[in-house]
């Protein structure tokens, strides 16, 4: 049985409070405030909705007296109660010997007996009436327009009251005014009658307001003394005041209407309030085909219950039943993060993630959510998400992702600049990188690096991941359970394990708890190919490459993304074997690399550098600073330019955007004829500089941009070099090398023309001009208007399907060493002020290999994650090219340094002789040395 209609909620005690939610009926009124306080402002601005009861019936009826409640003066309640707008409150005007209500009082007489005789006779549990003051009565007598009761001489008729006299109130007592008589006048009287007073609060030229407070007070208009839900709206906006309602406490339909709301909104708005999700229909909780899961309650552990009555009966759905047969891909990027899916057909689909109403017109942007998180109110989301272990009463107000983080951040001025996290990945992938979250409201969380993070620190990667769990998990999607993580290739085995960790633990908290715990235990995220290998696999399903037999397609692939460039090199091929037999094809992928800083966002920050430094005078008259490019080194004056406040962020931030339509060529943009840009900029002392002209040459920025992309691409062919040097096959042996553009950057025209020429370069050194060896094919997703097809953005996550366990394509990753990916740097020397490499990333862990001699205390060690530097032509003064001094503990004339690799990123070194290191013996105790 996949769903059920019922007709009461069982929920624990807790759960009940978080969705404020009570079996008691009065509980759940007091529950209402907020929502009849939001109505009623809607009501007042004046909003109309149907689907609002409290808003409605404010309508309806207000309908009905709304001409009066907009009367100069008077507006008529049933009991003889009139409001005198202005007297700024209401009278109670009754004939004489009606009730006994104007009974005459002796001048002097304290004001507490007669305000005991009126409250006593008017019997009013709503409201306290009070003697009026002397201003407010001779308002009663100052009747310049006709009133609705018997008046005389523009005052209350003294035959109908039954005396001229009429009391006032002053401190402790009442005296007695003649009706006859001005403001002014000091003369009191005996035996005067006291007229009730009630004092508004309200404008007495806002109708809407004066209707709401009429309803508060109990007072009936006459147009709507036998009105049914007039009477309700009493007793909606009165329910706590027990004794007055009681004579209407059969009237709570519109009570009974907005309990309904509040139990539907909780249910329909669940994911709204959390993620910014469009609300789901009601017919979701009428269809037996459909049905909530929240409704569900059989696998809650409870001790502990409450039952709630619902209204009307609703279909509750067992979440088990809309688990899919099916697996996600998940491509984690640097700037954006990509989702696809295949359920139970071969098929994949891309999904939209970060937009919450999926009713609007598909963009191909849907299919890219911003790798960014803005955070409003730090404690009030962690004090949330830590207090329920599954899909957590989170707000989407507190804490956004997204677009929605991303728009912000374009928005914002200097000061919340730090309040938005957009180097996510970056900071996961450098085991050294500390990081600092700042709330809009205050809360500063300082992190450790991401390695030593600990279950119970703030962990940005596992928020995100929830986000994203909850986009995948709903009951739009249905429940995923399979899912797949891409990597970059130079990502560390225990990087990506505790990303895995992460990933995991923020999508299962994202899952409803409805679905119980075991069930919640069998969801899994798998680490899958690698980016560049996975978008290779949707290349060739793409170009219909089809190899047969013993056929062996070697293929690069150069995926410049938002953040990073990364590459990879190998072989596609049938399968072959007993070993291989269930699978179609084999994709071996045997050489990576990379190039850190090229990416389209850091290539934006490298134009914004160069701008800003070409206008350092101006900056500097304004006081104007900007980040230093990691790539970049300081330059003269750059002490006051360059600094890491959230100002000199913010710039950056701003030049990249108003940069951008240069680096992605839009056809609209050019730099005016003054050759200048001109964007807000904020001093270091938080002054905004409205229309700041910043002096832009555009053929130095093309020469920029095309210099750092080739830098980028003689990366490429030097790593391709080096990968097909150690592969069994040899460049010059080989056919043809087909060259797979990536990443969104890749579409830029500076990278398709370097290409062609590289491959001209490398076609002349191999010796064959005639033929190229290479073959260059553009990024995936041509056709714009096929937003579902992969694109060079999109192709990595269809790849990791296509590449998933259990799929009919096999991954041989030779790009790892043992336990962890090969060593990620070239060490060497400065020899005639060129980098000469010793040590690359092809030599094994744990070899020690002879760097330099011992003779003297100190010695350079210069290193480069470029592979351009294994060609000993790179200058040793370029940025790419990093020097560490080390000091030796002792010196040795006889003996040499000794290097070998133990990680990733670090190595040891040692002083041995050449015989005793083969048997490890050493001269002193081996060094560990991060790079």
């Amino acid at each position: 049985m996949d769903t059920k209609i019922i007709s009461q909620w069982t929920l624990s005690n807790k759960e009940a409070q978080q969705k404020g939610l009570d079996s008691s009926f009065g509980n759940m009124v007091a529950n209402l405030d907020a929502t009849m306080q939001e109505e009623i402002a809607a009501f007042i601005n004046g909003q109309a909705n149907k689907n609002k009861p409290l808003l409605n019936a404010l309508n309806l009826c207000y309908s009905v007296v709304e001409s009066e409640f907009k009367a100069a003066r008077w507006v008529s309640f049933e009991r003889d109660i009139f409001l005198d707008k202005s007297a700024n409150g209401c009278w109670v005007i009754r004939e004489k010997d009606s009730d006994g209500l104007h009974k005459p009082f002796p001048n002097g007489a304290r004001v507490d007996e007669v305000t005991k005789h009126i409250r006593s006779t008017l019997i009013d549990p709503f409201n306290k009436w009070k003697v009026p003051k002397k201003s407010a009565l001779m308002c009663i007598h100052q009747l310049n327009e006709k009133a609705p009761f018997p008046s005389f001489n523009n005052s209350v008729s003294s035959y109908y009251l039954g005396s001229k006299i009429r009391l006032y109130s002053d401190s402790k007592n009442v005296y007695g005014h003649h009706a006859g008589n001005g403001i002014n006048s000091a003369s009191t009287y005996n035996d005067g009658v006291c007229i009730p007073f009630l004092a508004f609060k309200s404008s007495m030229t806002d109708a809407k307001a004066l209707f709401i407070e009429s309803i508060y007070k109990g007072l009936t208009p006459v147009l709507l003394n036998s009105n049914v839900i007039y009477k309700a709206l009493i007793v909606a906006l009165n329910y706590n005041n027990k004794a007055a309602v009681e004579q209407l406490k059969d009237k709570i339909q519109v009570l009974e209407q907005l309990i309904h709301q509040k139990i539907t909104n909780t249910l329909l708005l669940d994911d709204f309030i959390r993620a910014d999700i469009a609300p789901y229909q009601e017919k979701i909780l009428e269809d037996t085909e459909l049905g909530h899961w929240s409704l569900w309650t059989e696998e809650l552990d409870s001790d502990a219950e409450q039952v709630i009555d619902l209204p009307t009966p609703m279909v509750a759905r067992d979440p088990k039943s809309s688990i899919n047969d099916g697996v996600v891909a998940i491509d984690f990027g640097t700037k954006s993060t990509v989702v696809v899916y295949q359920k139970d057909n071969v098929n994949i689909h891309p999904m939209r993630i970060g937009t919450g109403d999926l009713s609007k017109d598909i963009q191909a942007h849907h299919y890219e959510n911003p790798t960014i998180m803005e955070f409003r109110d730090l404690n009030t989301f962690i004090t949330a998400y830590s207090e329920k272990a599954n899909k957590p009463y989170t707000r989407w107000q507190d804490l956004t992702i997204s677009h929605t983080a991303k728009n912000a951040m374009e928005g914002t001025d200097s000061s919340k600049f730090n309040t938005f996290l957009d180097e996510i990945k970056q900071w996961a992938g450098d085991k050294n990188r500390k990081l600092k979250v700042v709330g809009q409201q205050g809360k500063v969380i300082d992190l450790p690096p991401f390695l030593e993070l600990t279950e119970d620190d703030f962990n940005p990667i596992e928020i995100y991941a929830y986000y994203l769990g909850l986009y995948i998990n709903n009951l739009n999607n249905g429940i995923f359970m399979d899912y797949i993580l891409s990597f970059p290739v130079t990502y560390e085995m225990p990087v990506r394990d505790k990303i895995i960790e992460s990933f995991e633990r923020g999508i299962k908290k994202s899952l409803p708890s409805e679905l119980g715990a075991d069930a919640i235990e069998q969801l899994t995220v798998t680490k899958g190919a690698s980016e560049p290998a996975a978008y290779a696999l949707t290349a060739f399903k793409a170009h219909n490459f089809d190899p047969v037999d013993d056929e062996r397609i070697f293929y690069g692939v150069f995926d410049f993304g938002g953040g990073t460039t990364d590459f990879d090199f190998g072989i596609f091929r049938e399968a072959q074997g007993a070993k291989e037999r269930r699978f179609d094809y084999v994709i071996e992928h045997f050489g990576a690399g990379g190039d850190k800083f090229l990416g389209g966002e850091n290539l934006l920050e490298l134009l914004a550098f160069e701008v800003f430094k070409k206008n350092k005078v101006a900056l500097l008259e304004a006081g104007i600073q900007f980040e230093k490019h990691p790539e970049k080194d300081a330059f003269a004056g750059s002490e006051q330019l360059l600094s890491y406040s959230q100002e000199a962020k913010n710039n950056t931030k701003k030049l990249c955007i108003a940069l951008r339509p240069f680096w992605e060529e839009h056809d609209d943009f050019s730099i005016d004829s003054s050759d200048s840009l001109s964007i807000t900029l904020t001093d270091s002392s938080g002054i905004q500089h409205s229309a700041f002209n910043l002096v832009v040459d555009e053929e130095e920025l093309r020469q920029l941009l095309s210099d750092r992309i080739e830098r980028g691409v003689e990366n490429f062919f030097d790593a391709l070099r080096l990968a097909f040097s150690h592969s069994e096959a040899q460049l010059n042996d080989i056919e043809n090398v087909n060259i797979f553009l990536a990443g969104n950057s890749s579409q830029s025209s500076f990278v398709t023309s370097l290409f062609k020429k590289h491959i001209a370069l490398q076609d002349e050194e191999i010796g064959t001009e005639e033929q190229s060896h290479f073959e260059l094919f553009a990024p995936l997703g041509a056709d714009k208007k096929n937003i579902e097809k992969p694109t060079g953005k999109t192709g990595v996550a269809f790849g990791l399907i296509e590449s998933r366990e259990g799929g009919n394509i096999k991954v041989i990753d030779r790009n790892v060493n043992g336990e962890d990916i090969r060593f990620k740097y070239y060490l060497g020397e400065n020899r005639k002020g060129k980098f000469k490499p010793i040590v690359d990333r092809e030599n094994k862990f744990n070899e020690w290999i002879e760097f330099i001699d011992a003779g003297y205390q100190k010695f350079e060690l210069y290193y480069s994650e470029q592979p351009t530097s294994s060609t000993g032509n790179v200058l040793a003064a370029d940025d790419s090219i990093k020097k560490k001094s080390i000091k030796l503990d002792l010196t040795d004339d006889d003996a040499m340094v000794f290097i070998r690799i133990t990680s990733p990123t670090q190595i040891e070194y040692v002083i041995a002789d050449e015989v005793d290191i083969k048997k490890n013996i050493y001269l002193n105790e081996p060094q560990s040395l991060e790079l």
